[in-house]
């Protein structure tokens, strides 16, 4: 199957000129014998240490090269948290508007550019490229208001139109396969990713990370996390999986796939849903009906925390000022739960059983693309006495 660069290697354009995260693989010919993640980013936040909060907060959007606005909220309410009362944070329903016209460009881009290439299905870069320089400018709130109208159509009708179809949804496996089949792009993908196999166990699955206040995240932590946590965060002691997943898992559809071990599948669904929410908001900001996506606390003297929810998944900043000064900084990004060591791309991807080198590749890069990483991955397979396999010279 050809497949474009994004497919291979989950480009994203904020990320051009990121090193990878590296997904290494060896397989024996049938089944996945190890899996290993090879983290390339160094702890950015130790750059802000030692600036004062103006130098600091014009750094912060560049950092980790991914939703500039939420890494700017998450400082400005971190900020906050410690006790500055003049930190710079807009009015709540205008960060509500931004976090998700934001948060819908990067669905967009996974839903209409990366899931359809890696399936070989036909990209519409023009509509991506229109609805993404609408959502960059979507400050007004008629023309918010509008431009949600108009995702919420995108999802009814070009998305997943098989599933509007009938006045109920589907009962089974089989049900929502027709459905997706008769969908457009994202339904045929979901029907790809179930025909393509099951997924981990729900016995074995990283249980995924539950919802709780920064006020509760503070008090777990008692203070600025330290390296360690963040570049491999847990909960309870365990790798935990943040993203869509753990926002929509009890939802019906996503709850369907998960209960016959479909997660990928789930996880693609959870983002179209997660898409519909985005419209929601940007229609009708901080809706009572709609969880909080912005939360901060104190985090001990001169100390605060934010929790920022992002299309990826929870984003913690911590932060300790002295003097005007930044003492102490931590970010806990999404990707670093998402592929934790023990997380859920490790998990699953030993899960894999397969003797073609070809559907191996595709099953562990759709795996990685359910997860988001929030920089470019690329996927090195190898034999189980490490040396590289060509999934092209080894199909079958």
């Amino acid at each position: 199957m050809a497949q474009s660069a994004v497919a291979e290697t989950g480009e994203h354009p904020h990320f051009d000129a990121m090193a990878p995260l590296v997904l290494e693989v060896r397989w024996d010919g049938t089944r996945v014998l190890a899996a290993s993640v090879i983290n390339p980013r160094p702890p950015a936040a130790h750059l802000l240490v030692g600036k004062t909060l103006a130098e600091a907060g014009a750094l912060v959007p560049k950092l980790l090269g991914s939703c500039g606005r939420a890494q700017t909220l998450a400082f400005g309410m971190a900020v906050r948290g410690a006790g500055v009362t003049d930190a710079s944070v807009p009015e709540a329903w205008e960060v509500e508007r931004a976090l998700a016209a934001e948060m819908a460009q990067e669905h967009l881009w996974r839903l209409m550019i990366d899931w359809p290439a890696l399936f070989g299905q036909p990209i519409r870069r023009e509509r991506f490229a229109e609805l993404h320089r609408r959502l960059a400018g979507a400050r007004d709130s008629r023309l918010a208001f509008q431009l949600g109208g108009d995702l919420l159509d995108l999802v009814v009708v070009e998305l997943l139109g098989g599933f509007f179809g009938s006045w109920r949804g589907p009962r089974g496996l089989r049900e929502f396969v027709e459905c997706a089949r008769r969908g457009s792009t994202v339904g045929s993908t979901l029907a790809d990713l179930i025909e393509l196999g099951l997924s981990t166990s729900e016995q074995e699955a990283v249980p995924i990370l539950p919802s709780l206040s920064a006020g509760a995240w503070a008090q777990r932590f008692g203070g600025v996390p330290d390296d360690t946590f963040c570049s491999a965060p847990t909960f309870g002691g365990l790798a935990h999986e943040a993203g869509v997943l753990s926002r929509h898992a009890d939802t019906a559809h996503p709850a369907l796939l998960l209960s016959h071990r479909h997660r990928c599948a789930a996880r693609l669904f959870a983002r179209v849903i997660d898409l519909s929410e985005c419209a929601s908001r940007l229609r009708h900001p901080l809706a009572n009906d709609m969880p909080v996506i912005v939360d901060s606390a104190p985090l001990g003297e001169n100390a605060g925390l934010a929790c920022v929810e992002t299309a990826r998944g929870l984003l913690m900043h911590a932060v300790r000022v002295e003097g005007g000064r930044i003492a102490e900084y931590a970010i806990v990004a999404p990707t670093e739960w998402n592929f934790h060591p023990e997380g859920a791309f490790v998990r699953e991807a030993l899960d894999t059983e397969t003797a073609s080198a070809a559907a191996v590749s595709l099953r562990l890069k759709a795996l990685a693309l359910a997860l988001d990483p929030c920089l470019p991955f690329e996927l090195r397979l190898l034999d189980a006495d490490g040396a590289a396999v060509d999934p092209a010279v080894h199909a079958q």
